[in-house]
């Protein structure tokens, strides 16, 4: 059998055919893509025939699903490209049997969902999406009664943990299913929406629901923290400090930088001033509202490279996961506390009616010359 482009060669092809091409040719317009590219992916697919691949390798480099993709937008790409391609995946098929069936393995080494436990409402232990038996070891839960369920991490990698200023060895676009992968990866600590501090300083910012306020500048933004959260209180501090904090964004998030699945890291943030008053919330009760300003920091891969993401590998595995049976009675823990869940138009009204106080807060804001000539 000849030898053809290698495992990751077949995955760089796939991410470019499904990330870049597709992208342009979905987008609305008349875009026809050059000769010399026509011909590149003819000469690639031209290789495959003679090239066996096995079914790890195309769970690996997705390029079964690239095809598919290509061959839902036929009259989009020439027959030079769409019959060989129907041709490779008919072969597949024959070979490997159905192609849907080929899909991530997320709990297993490597996976994004690796070292996540699901601990269930009735406090038994949950793993590749398969709840353990009767007679199945069981971890002694006190917790009440919840469509929700908690998540447990094991053996979480690296070096790093998240009480560490700066990028701490993550990319602007990095990409997880959930928070407790994150949580997991250590690059913010605990698996729910809040403020990643100690007692020296606050280090990252997971944002859900409702606490991020949008500016005209999508490089700033207000982050509306609630009072009982304790890293509020070191927030406050990087005003003076002028440390950076991480920002995550949930899919949850109402905001139109939001990714549309999963959890992104967006890169660094300086907190250039907080507010805080005391307002009445949707239950109608009195609340101090701690409000902060967040500046995006320049000397950083831009914020369209984390717009890239989820790319269409990532929502593959996303897609994987919520089809199991692990997340069923999982599809709210991610998301909005329960008054939120249970009131979306409620908050939104509430906001709307209480815009000119959160929009005009009194905040302290200290500019980058008068802190520099404190220090």
């Amino acid at each position: 059998m000849a030898v053809g482009p290698n495992r990751d060669e077949l995955r760089t092809w796939s991410q470019y055919i499904r990330d870049t091409l597709i992208p342009e040719l979905k987008d609305g317009t008349e875009v026809a893509l050059a000769a010399s590219i026509i011909e590149a992916i003819r000469t690639f697919l031209y290789e495959l025939r003679t090239t066996y691949i096995d079914v790890d390798v195309l769970r690996y480099s997705r390029l079964h699903s690239a095809l598919k993709e290509v061959c839902m937008m036929a009259d989009r790409w020439p027959t030079t490209i769409t019959l060989p391609a129907t041709a490779l995946l008919k072969t597949w098929e024959i070979k490997h049997g159905p192609l849907s069936d080929i899909t991530a393995d997320l709990w297993g080494p490597g996976g994004r969902l690796e070292g996540l436990i699901k601990l269930t409402g009735s406090g038994r232990l949950s793993r590749d999406g398969i709840p353990t038996t009767d007679s199945s070891p069981v971890m002694t839960m006190i917790r009440p009664k919840s469509t929700k369920s908690s998540w447990s991490v094991e053996g979480r990698n690296g070096l790093f943990h998240a009480f560490r200023t700066g990028h701490n060895g993550f990319r602007v676009g990095d990409w997880w299913i959930k928070p407790a992968a994150a949580y997991r990866d250590r690059v913010i600590h605990g698996s729910t929406n809040g403020i990643t501090a100690d007692v020296d300083g606050a280090y990252a910012i997971f944002m859900t629901a409702n606490e991020e306020v949008e500016t005209n500048d999508e490089n700033v933004f207000r982050y509306w923290a609630s009072q009982k959260d304790l890293g509020c209180l070191q927030l406050m501090k990087n005003v003076h400090s002028r440390e950076m904090v991480r920002v995550l964004r949930s899919w949850r998030l109402y905001s139109r930088l939001a990714p549309k699945a999963g959890v992104r890291y967006d890169g660094l943030y300086r907190v250039s001033g907080y507010g805080v008053k005391l307002m009445v919330n949707i239950l109608g009760e009195d609340e101090w509202q701690y409000s902060f300003v967040l500046e995006r920091y320049h000397d950083q891969a831009g914020l369209d490279r984390a717009l890239c993401h989820p790319t269409a590998d990532e929502m593959d595995d996303w897609r994987d996961y919520k089809q199991t049976r692990d997340s069923i009675s999982d599809d709210n823990n991610d998301g909005p506390s329960p008054a939120c869940q249970e009131g979306d138009k409620k908050v939104m009204d509430w906001m709307q009616n209480n815009a000119g106080q959160i929009g005009n807060s009194s905040f302290k804001t200290l500019q980058v010359e008068r802190a520099s000539s404190r220090n």
